[in-house]
């Protein structure tokens, strides 16, 4: 017969359980819960499973540190609501503003894009700085969206924000925006997804050129991200990295020099 437990005992168990001996003491290790967007080909849903490139690095990256967890994959202002409310959450790709600097600690960089502004294929609007762009028509973005921050931040007023890029890409080919502000890295794979093609816009003006990164939320332990981002650079100096990267951007360089961003206090 098994013994017979008090109430006591199976939480002390429990606890137990959440504790993992390491060099001499022990140490906490809750999973990090992985949350991003439908931002293809870095991340989105094929057949209702996750996948995209900075679905499977990440993947390959939780199963060096020991861990499990579900990709959950959201519309970016969600994602990054919960990132932000609370510690042990990882949020991907994400670029580094003075916003975010507050609040989350950066690994990377896992990838490199610029921020474009893009026209319909047969407008022939030329842009030679932000200023003009105004006067010339409305902005399409989606919401806390690097893209629509970068904008605000040079003046740019005239925006039409929209919860998913796949919306304002619809609203540049139904020409409800003149322009579709988006990083080069998901143009043709949103474009596709929407029924549309790479010939029917063309890019008329780089906002900024950024590198997007793995971002953990304040309160993640120091030694959490530290493990992360030494399995990263394992990564990275094997090779699995670049040929994983090719597989996803094709002849695009990878960023393969290491950096740690930690949070600014208020």
């Amino acid at each position: 017969m098994l013994p017979t437990f008090s109430k006591h005992c199976y939480r002390l168990l429990f606890c137990v359980g959440l504790l993992v001996y390491v060099g001499g003491s022990f140490a906490v290790t809750e999973p990090v819960r992985l949350v991003t967007e439908a931002w293809p080909p870095m991340s989105f849903e094929q057949d209702g499973v996750p996948t995209g490139f900075g679905v499977e690095l990440v993947n390959q990256l939780q199963a060096r540190i020991g861990q499990q967890e579900k990709i959950e994959i959201l519309p970016w202002a969600r994602a990054y609501a919960i990132a932000n409310s609370a510690p042990n959450i990882l949020l991907f790709a994400t670029s580094i503003s003075d916003e975010r600097e507050a609040h989350f600690d950066f690994i990377g960089p896992i990838a490199t894009s610029k921020i474009t502004l893009y026209a319909k294929a047969e407008d022939p609007i030329s842009i030679k700085q932000l200023a003009d762009v105004s006067a010339a028509g409305i902005v399409g973005v989606y919401r806390e969206s690097v893209g629509a921050q970068l904008l605000q931040q040079q003046g740019v007023t005239s925006l039409l924000v929209a919860s998913f890029p796949q919306q304002s890409a619809k609203q540049l080919l139904f020409s409800r925006v003149r322009f579709w502000c988006q990083a080069d890295l998901a143009v043709k794979h949103i474009l596709e997804e929407v029924g549309a093609r790479l010939e029917d816009v063309r890019p008329v003006y780089v906002v900024s050129e950024v590198n997007l990164y793995l971002a953990f939320s304040k309160g993640t332990s120091t030694d959490m991200v530290q493990r992360w981002q030494a399995e990263l650079e394992k990564l990275k100096e094997s090779g699995d990295f670049t040929r994983l990267y090719q597989k996803w951007f094709g002849a695009l360089p990878p960023p393969l020099q290491h950096q740690i961003f930690w949070h600014k206090d208020n």
